[in-house]
C-alpha cells in the first residue's frame, strides 16, 4: 500500500520576493533575510504562534510516519485551499484532511494519530 495524503488546509505566513536577480543581490548584501524577517514580523502574534505550532507537528509527523505519509500544506487563501474549504465545509483552521475523505479540526495529536492509524493499518 502506498503512503496516505494528510492534507492541512491553514492559514500561511507568505513573503513576497522579487525577481531572480534582485533576490540573489539582496542576498549577497545580506538584505533578503532582513526583507523577509521584516514581513514575517508584521503578522499578528496569534498567527506566528499558530504557524509555528503547527510546524512544529508537521515535523513530528513527518519525523513519526516517514515515507508513510505524504503531507501537503495548503492554505487557505488560495484558490485549493477555497476548494477544499467549500468542499469539506471548513470553518475552522487547521483542518486535516486524511486520505482525501476522514475531516479533522483542531489540535488533539491523539485525535489525528488515531485517523492516521486507522488508515495506515486499512
Amino acid at each position: 500500500m502506498g503512503p496516505i495524503i494528510l492534507e492541512i488546509v491553514t492559514r500561511v505566513l507568505t513573503t513576497f520576493d522579487h525577481c531572480s536577480h534582485c533576490e540573489f543581490l539582496f542576498d549577497q548584501a545580506g538584505l533578503g533575510e532582513l526583507h523577509h524577517q521584516r514581513e514575517i514580523n508584521e503578522y499578528p502574534p496569534d498567527l506566528k504562534e499558530e504557524y509555528l505550532r503547527l510546524s512544529n507537528w508537521i515535523r513530528e509527523l513527518s519525523r513519526r510516519y516517514k515515507d508513510r505519509l505524504v503531507i501537503k500544506v495548503i492554505d487557505v487563501q488560495s484558490v485549493l485551499g477555497i476548494y477544499k474549504s467549500i468542499r469539506y465545509r471548513i470553518r475552522d483552521y487547521p483542518t486535516f484532511i486524511v486520505a482525501g475523505n476522514e475531516v479533522y479540526t483542531g489540535w488533539d495529536k491523539d485525535t489525528l494519530a488515531a485517523l492516521l492509524e486507522t488508515h495506515l493499518h486499512a
